[in-house]
């Protein structure tokens, strides 16, 4: 008996169905065969699972999401319309405090959701500054290690009140110091008040602690671009390419495209990525003109039912399809387009591949996109992690004895 090793019968990539040997030990793809052409005991396995033809997608990353400010399974807080940015982090602040969870329960039933909706990697900003110190980023640290080998999750220090503003390089130092991956910041220009000098202080932390960064900026237009400009800058000085970016840049869809597009090459010759929430409420980057132009996009959830919205579900291939229809992309093609944005995956795996994908019930991939079906099963490392057949009481109607 194979005990470590799972098998998925019927699986349905692009046209045809296949049989996956799942290595639960590696937690990778041992193999691919067409289904019918060897049928091995169910008994030679730990288990059998019959896919019927559900359709393969790979696993889905989202890069900008906020594990321990959500309120998921909190009592429901009223919030209050966004007025200015200092009045909006008070708001927060005090909402936070008033919670009686820590940051690490309420970070586990946020993945809990990821998983169920097919997500296995992220990336979370953790909010420490002089006043709250470390605690969230303890807590989202030991919480990565219980979600281990089901949850990739990289960790970016984010000083949201301002990384200057609030005094916050020393802890920031203690944050890289205990498990934080990437430099976070915010606004430079309309929090920090110092473009440049907020700029470098983030890539000298960078520099010193061999960590990548992560800027959220929300200021606009001709602001915002010059911002980003000088983070392409930088990012070329201190040889970050490939481990920077920026996380909204609304200014990108504020100014005209003839700028924007020269702003989009320099930000491709920099190797910065621009990480999107794919906003309704108000201009978003031209995700189109940064693709033409070589520039790395990546999706996130960003806000979840917190003290910024009340809106967010977790299920990053709904924000994948979202953005599809926002920029009109009907074609083929152009949907097809849109799994780079939300996986690091292929839409068709290979031996030796991690074991971590959905089964949708949908044509294809096009389909699964603009349809956006229920994840009917989600597997992370070989291992079954969400959708439905991990929460069904009657697990007997799809594993084969």
């Amino acid at each position: 008996m194979e005990a470590n090793k799972t098998i998925v019968r019927n699986v349905k990539i692009e046209d045809r169905l296949y049989d996956l040997t799942l290595d639960l030990t590696t937690g990778c793809v041992a193999e691919i065969e067409v289904s019918g052409k060897t049928m091995p005991s169910a008994a030679d396995f730990a288990r059998v699972w019959d896919a019927d033809g559900l359709l393969y997608l790979p696993a889905l990353s989202d890069m900008h999401i906020h594990l321990d400010k959500h309120f998921l399974g909190e009592p429901w807080k009223p919030l209050q319309p966004f007025v200015t940015l200092p009045g909006q982090l008070e708001f927060e602040t005090r909402m936070l405090e008033a919670l009686p969870t820590r940051a690490a329960e309420r970070a586990h039933r946020l993945l809990q959701l990821l998983l169920m909706n097919g997500t296995t990697a992220i990336r979370t900003h953790v909010d420490v500054d002089p006043k709250l110190g470390l605690s969230h980023l303890e807590d989202i640290v030991e919480v990565r290690e219980h979600f281990r080998g089901r949850m990739a999750i990289e960790i970016v220090a984010f000083p949201q009140q301002g990384l200057l503003r609030s005094q916050s390089i020393s802890i920031m130092k203690e944050a890289l110091r205990a498990g934080a991956d990437y430099v976070g910041g915010v606004d430079p220009a309309g929090l920090d008040g110092q473009v440049d000098a907020s700029l470098e202080a983030m890539f000298e932390l960078g520099t010193e602690f061999n960590a990548g960064v992560d800027l959220h900026l929300h200021d606009p237009g001709h602001l915002g671009t010059y911002t980003i400009s000088r983070f392409a800058d930088l990012t070329l000085e201190a040889s970050q390419s490939g481990r920077t970016a920026v996380s909204h840049a609304y200014c990108l869809g504020q100014v005209s495209e003839a700028e924007s597009r020269e702003l989009a090459q320099k930000l491709s010759a920099s190797q910065v990525a621009i990480m999107t929430s794919v906003p309704i409420d108000r201009p978003m980057p031209r995700v189109d003109q940064l693709l033409q132009e070589g520039v790395r996009v990546h999706v996130g959830s960003d806000n979840i039912l917190d003290a910024w919205s009340p809106f967010g579900n977790g299920d990053l291939l709904a924000r994948g399809s979202r953005l599809a229809e926002k920029f009109g992309w009907i074609t083929d093609e152009q949907l097809l387009q849109t799994y780079p944005l939300i996986s690091s995956d292929s839409l068709v795996p290979k031996v030796g591949d991690r074991a971590s994908f959905s089964l949708v019930n949908a044509l294809n991939a096009r389909h699964a996109i603009a349809a956006v079906p229920p994840r009917e099963a989600v597997f992370s490392g070989g291992k079954l992690v969400g959708g439905r057949w991990h929460v069904s009481v009657r697990q007997d109607q799809i594993v084969l004895a």
